[in-house]
């Protein structure tokens, strides 16, 4: 996909809320089973992440990722005949409290780099579990017939 971005000269979005606090620590752990998927790859121009699935942070708050600072300015909402002035906004909602996004920071910062490599590692392991009962269920499942 990537390729064809950069061959039309379109940008490139990857939906990372599920795994985007998995998958660079997976890739960490796992060098040569996770592939690029982020801006590594030619063409990818922006990805977003919720970090309240695998982030660790209380739901409500999401993070968008850009390649340069020119396709973030493209997010900016301005509004200038709101009753009380200019309004400008980066985000869609406009004003919410500050709560949650305190609170994501603190999440990140209580976990660090080690905490959620601790993290990916579970998961993988119990992936790696997950797999491995599917696999003896379909080889007692094949032997029975």
């Amino acid at each position: 996909m990537g390729r064809i971005a950069v061959e039309r000269g379109i940008g490139l979005h990857v939906d990372c809320c599920l795994g985007g606090f998995i998958l660079p620590f997976a890739k960490m752990l796992r060098k040569n089973n996770i592939p690029d998927f982020d801006f590594r790859v030619p063409g990818v121009s922006s990805m977003s992440m919720d970090t309240h699935k695998y982030g660790y942070a209380l739901k409500g708050a999401s993070v968008v990722l850009y390649k340069s600072k020119e396709l973030r300015h493209s997010q900016y909402f301005c509004y200038a005949d709101w009753t009380g002035g200019m309004y400008t906004t980066p985000t869609i909602a406009g004003s919410r409290s500050g709560g949650l996004i305190a609170q994501c920071w603190a999440s990140l910062m209580a976990l660090g780099r080690e905490g959620y490599l601790r993290h990916a590692e579970q998961v993988l392991q119990v992936a790696a579990n997950i797999k491995e009962g599917v696999q003896r269920v379909q080889v007692a499942y094949t032997d029975e017939e």
